[in-house]
């Protein structure tokens, strides 16, 4: 029996640190940008991503893309 994946959904994620809470700690938000194309590059994610994180005024951490996919016999 094999098993297949097949591509459902991509979303790119933006983590912008909020400064830290009083005891130290950082806090971390996030901003998730849906239907990103299954077939986009890592370098035009990049350069997406950065550019939308510009226009925030909390400093970008990282970027992530995340894809879902369903697993068929």
């Amino acid at each position: 029996m094999a098993a297949a994946l097949e591509f459902q959904t991509a979303v790119g994620k933006i983590f912008y640190n909020a400064g830290s809470t009083p005891d130290g700690r950082l806090i971390r938000k996030s901003q998730t940008y849906r239907f990103i194309e299954q077939n986009a590059t890592p370098a035009n994610l990049q350069i997406a991503l950065s550019s939308l994180g510009q226009l925030s005024a909390m400093t970008v951490m990282s970027y992530e893309k995340i894809v879902t996919s369903e697993i068929t016999d």
